[in-house]
């Protein structure tokens, strides 16, 4: 019996080039123009496999998810994402919903058929992993911020319609935002809600805009302080622009921000003091590099986020009162956390930075890192070129196992322990991005291991045969 494949989309044209794909190799399509008549399809119809569009009325991708994962007996069917979103969202969408794939349009019919085979393959046998309970999954409206974040408008190259076309983008956002905890409330009198929105729209312009922005940075950094240095990444890298707060002796924040993520360098003299991040992974938690470091266990760490009221308390504070941590380590977590992300920022390639004289954070302000700004851009320098070798050797979805009789032939293997953590992790089930998420250690290095594996015959990539 041939696998019944449920496409959501919103797109007429979509759903129809879609199905006409999957009939033409032998599956049956259902389609469902939401996530709400998805739901009402699966009342009464049985599928193997669910294609799910992010953006949607009535009912988005991520709400269908959480629906799906409250009910019983559909809870565990496979969800693969397709979405023009899918390249910037994918690992969210997938940790956070329990989706077994995630597949970016505009695709061709060979890469959607390959990905609908991949994942109903992974799903029979059991290679899915477990899907989150909804309880457990994040509320609605954070899915709502990740289509904000990601979303790509076509702007004009005329500045002056560029400008407004920003400020229409804003004025959205913020209907989105706002109205996602309006109807929490249910008791929105009716009509308010296109009230609401034309105000929105009428009172957001290019210079209200400018004026929101300006007080959004004295806001975040105080009033003494003003931006004096911005530009594009792709133009002036990272690198150029803090070797040149350091030849200056430069003191205050360095923002540097996509769509996707943002990371800010608080340097003092030139020197960098201390990071901070958003939109990245859990790879660059500092929390992590403590328990790496040995210097608390997972229960421990869990004990002191627990406890912390609100934000106002630093973690390692925290932690210093509770099990008595040693400044010390606290300080070499901040040093490995503060490095990594400057590594991470330097093979940016695209972007925008802004550098904000005399802005600080108390957390800057407590860890005055010093560190040598020349020394951690060889460093990242060093990084950018050993990426480029280690990513054109292997595909991320590609599945490794071990070669136990290469590793029983070399009696005495002798690999650091990093290394030997991940070769056990190696399972011949999960792929190398699974890999890279499920080791506690930063993506770089595992990676960087794997492509030594690769090369000392230790791993090998598994076949269809294999």
């Amino acid at each position: 019996m041939s696998a019944r494949i449920l496409v959501v989309d919103d797109s007429p044209t979509i759903r129809k080039v879609v199905g006409s794909i999957l009939a033409a190799r032998a599956y049956e399509p259902i389609l469902a123009e939401d996530g709400q008549a998805a739901l009402e399809l699966l009342e009464h119809e049985r599928v193997d496999l669910v294609l799910l569009d992010f953006v949607m009325p009535r009912m988005n991708g991520y709400q269908f998810c959480r629906e799906l994962r409250a009910h019983g007996e559909l809870r565990n069917l496979p969800v693969v994402l397709m979405s023009a979103k899918g390249d910037k969202i994918r690992e969210q969408f997938v940790d956070q919903t329990g989706a077994i794939d995630a597949i970016t349009k505009p695709f061709d019919a060979r890469g959607l058929v390959a990905v609908v085979e991949g994942a109903l393959k992974k799903h029979g046998e059991g290679r899915a992993g477990p899907v989150p309970h909804a309880d457990t999954m994040p509320a609605d409206d954070a899915g709502m911020l990740v289509a904000l974040r990601n979303s790509r408008p076509n702007l004009s190259d005329d500045p002056t319609v560029r400008k407004l076309q920003a400020a229409q983008e804003f004025s959205s956002a913020i209907e989105h935002v706002l109205f996602a905890e309006l109807k929490k409330l249910k008791k929105l009198p009716e009509g308010a809600e296109d009230l609401i929105k034309t105000a929105l729209e009428r009172s957001i312009r290019p210079d209200t805009m400018n004026a929101l922005a300006t007080l959004l940075r004295s806001l975040s950094y105080g009033e003494n302080t003003h931006e004096v240095l911005a530009g594009d990444v792709s133009v002036i890298s990272i690198a150029e622009v803090l070797q040149l707060l350091d030849l200056q002796r430069q003191t205050g924040a360095l923002g540097v921000f996509t769509r996707e993520a943002e990371i800010t360098l608080y340097v003092r003299n030139g020197r960098v003091d201390f990071a901070s991040w958003q939109g990245l992974s859990p790879e660059f938690l500092f929390g992590r590099y403590l328990v790496e470091d040995g210097a608390v266990n997972r229960d421990q760490l869990k004990s002191a986020l627990e406890s912390r009221p609100g934000q106002g308390r630093l973690l390692g504070e925290a932690l210093v009162d509770q099990v008595s941590l040693r400044p010390e380590a606290v300080r070499r977590a901040l040093v490995r956390q503060t490095s990594e992300l400057v590594y991470e920022v330097v093979r940016w390639k695209s972007g925008r930075f802004a550098f904000t004289v005399g802005a600080e954070s108390a957390a800057a302000s407590k860890a005055k890192l010093g560190m040598e700004t020349s020394a951690l851009v060889m460093e990242g320098f060093r990084r950018v070129d050993e990426w480029r070798l280690i990513e054109g050797s292997f595909d991320f979805d590609d599945v490794l196992y071990p070669d136990q009789g290469a590793i029983e032939r070399l009696h005495e293997i002798n690999l650091r322990s990093e290394e030997r953590k991940v070769l056990a992790a190696i399972d011949g089930q999960r792929t190398i991005r699974e890999l890279v998420n499920d080791t506690p250690q930063s993506s770089f290095e595992v990676c960087k291991i794997l492509y030594q594996l690769l090369n000392s015959r230790l791993v090998r990539r598994k076949t269809s045969s294999a």
